[in-house]
Parts: structure tokens; C-alpha cells; sequence
């Protein structure tokens, strides 16, 4: 923890910008990616060596490493994401490496391919946009006529539209009543499950550039959309899910210096609460009124790491004098702190698995130590007891690595945490979910070991629903998995979708009530692989 300064520290501004004068210019990220590999078939992982961080008192076990792809491999699709990524950092003048998620944990970054130049205004998918559906002369059949016994019933059915450069990102999906509702470029639209028909759009003056995993109860978000600038996401508005309107519209507070470019912007939602930080600057808001939410001060050469939401709001800072990361719970009415754990010295948090039980993934810059820790109350409730198995979360990419809580691939409830585990031969030999106390960080059970390899969607009671990847003769499933270990099949999807499904390359499942939900964050934009390459939203549903 970082020495006391002889009076309080500068006051945090109200939103955005440096800590104070004399703070590092961009917010100090990992500048490697994240230790989780991507689910996707065309992702390439590399191995990442770790060693044990033996603490006082409780050994830390070894981080897990990351895996290796989950299917095949398609090195031009990994290369259309990373190179619409370094895009971005090359925009900001920056030659620093600083991208986080999709890849494993090599030190040394992977290089780049180009792609095509964006749109006007940079927009990635021109002025128009575009509305997803069926393009001219594309194959629209109904996935249903020959749907089988056992095998649910295919709720939305959605292609993206073209766009200029491939690997655009289209962040933000949220199941809503009825509604799955979809960013695409400048709109947001919401699709029914009963007819898989748009029911409404709101239509945005720029892209999309961020979005938070989550909404309010009364189904409102909060996204961000580009500036005048290229790569600049500058400006925020409030959607409400349940009139399909749009509610205040506001740019983004400047303060001044780095905080101004807004570059690398990764957001999170809890309660009536948004949290963002990007290169250079942070803040909260209210959802209700876009109002600035003071934060905690933070002392000179101290930064933001990130925010995690959900059922709670956690904030990650740290200093440039320890490389230490402090975690904070935040009182979403008032910015101020529930909660402080002050880290373990020279380790950073890497990811956020859960806000609420906190369990945190902690790591050094040089990735030889390590933990993943379950938290209470600002203190160590368990470490997480890996031995030597390798856990896979899957935590996608981020630009400056600050969508802390961006991960997919695991589950928690208030009493158990639940991981898939990985290695170089999961794809092929399949894997298997841990079941983990979190007050005493030993494994209560394990899954049987199943092929093809499963993903934690969520968790209830002593169950964990998965997501079962398809195979080359079968579509994926959503199964059920409890204490004795056996998946059992609670929604089968049709073979008919089996292809579509392997062609996310960039994608977030969502198991809501009884309905399975997969969409892109990402475009290809072509159509040259068939009518499936670029899928935007699939889901699923039992009738």
C-alpha cells in the first residue's frame, strides 16, 4: 500500500481525467494480454508460464495458464480482431502494446495484419450503418421447418450488415422481457423472441463504441458513441429497454490533458451506477440523469484500472511506486467506498470474475505470481486452491485491458465459484467444471469430463448451467450440472444452426430463463465463407 501523504490526498474529479497533478498520463494498464484464451475456433492461444506466490501464512496457487484454441484454427479471423484493435492504439499516437483479452499470456504481442479503412467520421461501418437481416439474395429459410424431436425452437435468427472494416465492433447485448436487444453500428435494436421480428430501433448519431454487460432493473443502459474525432468515444446516452426510447444524451465531461481522448473506454453498470475508465481517465454517473458520481480521491501517480458491475460496483486502482491493486466496493448512490482490500504487494488485478462474492484474478507484470482470491468485506475470504489444473475463462478483448469484469466462462454463487479447465488438448479430448468453497477455496467437485468442452454460463443453487460448444455432427446445448457431476441437457439447438454457431468468432452467451442467446461483438463483414459468416444474434428457446 502506498505510503500516507503528510495531508488528505487531491480531491478525485467528479469524472474523468488523471487523479491529480502528477498522475501517470494513461491510467498505468498490464501491457499484456489477458491469461483467457477466447472460446472461438479461430483464436489463437499461447501457453503462458506462471510460478506459485507463496504469501505468509497461505500459499497463493499458480495462476492458470491459458489454453490453447477451442477448435480449429483460422489465423485471417484472429488477425481481421487484432489488427481492428492496434488500429485504435495507432490513432492515439501510441506505441505502446496495450491490447488485453482474446490471446494468451506470451509476453511478446502478436503482430498485426491490416485491415480496410474505416468509414467517414470513424465510423467502421460507414455513414449508413446498417440493419441487421437477411442480405439481398441470401439463403433465408426458416431454421425451424426441420427442426427434430428434442431439439428447441430457433427464437431470433439475425445476420449483421456489411461494413468497411472488418472486425467492427458491435458491443452491447441484454435480454429484456420479451426482447433480445442488439447494438449494430449507429442503432440499437430490439428483436422479439416470440416472432423473431424487430419490434423497435433507436437510432444513434455515431457508432457504438462501448457498452456495459448489464441493465437496471427497470431495463435501462447507458452506451457510449463516437465523437467527432476518429476513435474518440465521447459522447454517452441512456436507452430505455422497456419503451424502446432514448433518454438523455450528453457528452462525455472533459477535464483536461489525456482525459480528453477518451480511447480504449470500457464501461460497467450496477444499480443506478456506470462506471468507466479509459486511457488517461475514469468515472461514474447516474443512470437515471447522467449525472457525475464523485469517486475517491487518489493520490499523485496513482490510477484506475477499471470497473466490474453487476450486483455490485468495484473499482481497481493502483500506484506506479508498488504496482500494487487496491479494490474498492462502491456505495452506488454516493462513489463512496463499502469496502477497501489493499492487494497483496506487486500484484495487479487482472480480471474480475464476480463483483458480488468478489472474486478477483491477481497477477504480477511479469505473470510469475499470482492468485485467484475470493474476497469479503475488504479481506481475504479464501484463495482459490488450483493445484496444477489449468482454468480457462474466457475474457475477450479489450483495448487498455480495462473491462475488468468483461469474462465469460464462469459462475459464482454466495457459497461456490465454478471454472472450466483447458490445456492443449481440451478441444479434443474436452474438459471439465470445478465446483470451489469459497470460504475455504478447496474444490467440492468436479464435472465429468465432457467432449465437446463446456463454458459456465451462470450459476444457481448447487447447479452450474454450461454452454456446450457444437461438435462437427452436433449443435451446441445449454446442460445442467450438479454435485454428481453429469450434464444433463436442458436446451439442445437444432442442427440446422450447428453451422452458424461455429461461425461466432467474437461472441457473449447469454442463458436467460430457458432461452440461450449467442451474439457477435464483432463483424466480419463479409459474405464470401456463406450466409453464416456473418451472423450477428442467434437464440434459442424451448417450444
Amino acid at each position: 500500500m502506498p505510503p500516507s501523504p503528510p495531508s488528505a490526498p487531491p480531491a478525485q474529479p467528479a469524472w474523468g481525467g488523471p487523479a491529480a497533478p502528477g498522475s501517470p498520463s494513461p491510467a498505468a494498464p498490464y501491457p499484456y494480454p489477458s491469461a483467457n484464451p477466447n472460446p472461438n475456433p479461430y483464436a489463437q492461444q499461447q501457453p503462458g508460464p506462471y510460478g506459485a506466490y507463496p504469501p505468509p501464512g497461505q500459499p497463493f496457487g499458480a495462476p492458470p495458464p491459458a489454453g490453447p484454441p477451442a477448435g480449429g484454427a483460422d489465423k485471417k479471423r484472429t488477425a481481421v480482431i487484432i489488427g481492428a484493435a492496434v488500429a485504435v492504439l495507432l490513432a492515439a499516437g501510441g506505441g505502446v502494446w496495450a491490447l488485453t483479452g482474446s490471446g494468451g499470456d506470451d509476453p511478446h504481442p502478436p503482430k498485426a495484419s491490416g485491415s480496410a479503412s474505416p468509414g467517414k467520421n470513424g465510423s467502421t461501418g460507414g455513414d449508413s450503418g446498417g440493419t441487421a437481416g437477411p442480405r439481398d439474395g441470401e439463403d433465408d429459410d426458416d431454421p425451424n421447418s426441420g427442426r427434430q424431436d428434442g431439439e428447441a425452437k430457433v427464437l431470433i435468427n439475425q445476420n449483421g450488415p456489411q461494413v468497411e472494416q472488418a472486425g467492427s465492433a458491435v458491443p452491447g447485448v441484454w435480454a429484456f422481457g420479451d426482447y433480445v436487444v442488439k447494438t449494430v453500428q449507429e442503432k440499437v435494436i430490439a428483436y422479439s423472441t416470440s416472432d423473431g421480428k424487430e419490434k423497435w430501433s433507436i437510432a444513434l448519431p455515431k457508432r457504438v463504441c462501448a457498452a456495459p454487460a448489464d441493465v437496471t432493473d427497470d431495463g435501462k443502459v447507458v452506451v457510449a458513441y463516437d465523437g467527432d474525432t476518429k476513435d474518440s468515444c465521447a459522447n454517452y446516452a441512456m436507452l430505455d429497454l422497456k419503451e424502446g426510447k432514448k433518454g438523455w444524451d450528453k457528452p462525455i465531461p472533459k477535464s483536461g490533458g489525456f482525459a480528453e481522448s477518451f480511447i480504449g473506454l470500457d464501461m460497467a453498470l450496477s444499480g443506478n451506477a456506470v462506471g468507466a475508465a479509459w486511457f488517461g481517465g475514469s468515472g461514474m454517473l447516474r443512470v437515471s440523469d447522467g449525472e457525475p458520481i464523485s469517486t475517491p480521491g487518489l493520490e499523485a501517480g496513482c490510477s484506475v484500472d477499471g470497473f466490474a458491475g453487476g450486483k455490485a460496483m468495484l473499482r481497481s486502482w493502483q500506484c506506479v511506486d508498488d504496482e500494487t491493486s487496491h479494490i474498492e466496493k462502491l456505495d452506488t448512490s454516493t462513489g463512496k467506498p463499502v469496502w477497501t482490500y489493499d492487494g497483496r504487494k506487486g500484484l495487479g488485478t487482472r480480471k474480475i470474475y464476480s463483483s458480488e462474492p468478489a472474486v478477483v484474478f491477481l497477477l504480477s507484470r511479469d505473470k510469475k505470481s499470482g492468485a485467484v482470491v475470493a474476497l469479503k468485506d475488504g479481506k481475504e475470504r479464501s484463495v482459490i486452491d488450483q493445484g496444477k489444473e489449468t482454468y480457462t475463462p474466457t475474457c475477450g478483448l479489450s483495448i487498455m485491458g480495462h473491462d475488468l469484469g468483461g469474462c465469460q466462462g464462469v459462475a459464482a454463487t454466495d457459497s461456490t465459484l465454478y471454472l472450466p479447465t483447458g490445456g492443449e488438448d481440451s478441444y479434443s479430448a474436452g474438459n471439465e467444471i470445478h465446483a470451489f468453497d469459497l470460504d475455504t477455496g478447496k474444490r467440492k467437485w468436479a464435472s465429468k469430463r465432457t467432449k465437446p468442452q463446456l463454458m459456465p454460463l451462470r450459476a444457481e443453487g448447487d447447479k452450474v448451467f454450461a454452454y456446450q460448444e457444437p461438435s462437427y455432427d452436433k449443435a451446441g446445448a445449454v446442460v445442467s450440472i450438479g454435485p454428481d457431476g453429469e450434464p444433463k441437457v436442458v436446451l439442445q439447438a437444432p442442427k440446422a444452426t450447428m453451422k452458424a454457431e461455429d461461425m461466432f468468432f467474437s461472441a457473449r452467451y447469454l442463458y436467460e430463463g430457458d432461452r440461450l442467446i449467442i451474439a457477435n461483438t464483432r463483424l466480419s463483414g463479409s459474405s464470401s465463407e456463406g450466409p453464416d459468416a456473418n451472423k450477428l444474434l442467434l437464440a434459442f428457446g424451448k417450444g
